[in-house]
């Protein structure tokens, strides 16, 4: 596992590149989104609504192509075909044309994908939790007040945890280790399904049930490795939620800290399709 963690490391170091289209989506979603929540018309809100769901399965189809293009150009310089660095470098550069052709061949698939990816996570949730009120404590916990609280500073959740109650904070502890719990078996089951989904161009409507299929094929037969990139990931995730109390402290800090947090998400991506484009 410790190459693969080297190697997509110094991917997304050589391939800069691939991080450009993720700032320039996220500046863009910035606008969509603000103009989104100033809509008060119904059928115009829809309107933006899909549209922004079409931006965000659009660039995921360039995007992830890519980041698939920039696997290949590391193994052919692993393989030593280029004849020289200048070549190689010229190569890297290549890859921002790669968005919009991944476009062009994958945002009808994507764009399934995601819409059935996101129906059954919310079906999944709805019933586990709908099947938790049957064995798990439910208190009077105000979720909305949870929620502002966690969202604020360190010294106001502090604040609001002491405001509770013994039982409250059993239920609120069980209640999040179960629904996290269920969302990290889920996401551990779809792991490799954008990977998959861009091993060869299908009918967009078969695609995330054939995606799915292979995606859970390599989990079986990468069962161990695949727990192990899980746990390695959520170490990475604790630390970088560590370092975000730090980011927040002035306007230079929260800079270097938007600049990590693209690095950081591209270099998760990377990770996931080197190992299944190397394992598969």
């Amino acid at each position: 596992m410790s190459s693969y963690i080297k190697k997509a490391l110094d991917i997304t170091r050589k391939n800069v590149i691939i991080i450009q289209p993720l700032v320039l989506f996220l500046i863009v979603l910035t606008f969509t989104t603000s103009a989104l929540f100033q809509l008060v018309h119904k059928i115009t809100y829809i309107v933006f609504l899909t549209t922004n769901i079409l931006l965000c399965t659009a660039f995921l189809a360039g995007w992830l192509h890519m980041i698939k293009k920039a696997i290949e150009h590391y193994q052919k310089s692993e393989n030593g075909e280029y004849k020289n660095d200048k070549e190689e470098a010229e190569a890297s550069l290549a890859l921002g044309k790669e968005f919009f052709p991944g476009v062009g061949d994958f945002f009808p698939a994507v764009t399934f994908t995601v819409v059935c990816y996101v129906a059954v996570y919310m079906l999944i949730m709805f019933v586990c939790f709908k099947s938790g009120t049957y064995f798990l404590p439910f208190t009077d916990v105000n979720w909305a007040d949870f929620v502002a609280a966690a969202n604020s500073t360190p010294a106001e959740m502090q604040k609001y945890v002491a405001s509770l109650s013994y039982e409250q904070l059993k239920a609120i502890n069980l209640w999040m280790f179960y629904m996290g719990g269920v969302a990290t078996i889920f996401t551990f089951l779809t792991m490799y399904l954008f990977p998959a989904v861009f091993d060869k161009k299908e009918q967009y409507f078969y695609v995330p049930f054939s995606a799915f299929n292979r995606n859970l094929v390599f989990l079986c037969k990468n069962f161990l490795g695949s727990l192990g990139l899980l746990i390695f990931l959520f170490f990475l995730q604790i630390i970088f939620s560590i370092l975000c109390v730090f980011f927040s402290m002035n306007i230079i800090m929260s800079i270097i800290g938007l600049i990590i947090t693209f690095y950081f998400a591209t270099y998760i991506v990377v990770l996931i399709f080197l190992y299944y484009e190397t394992r598969k």
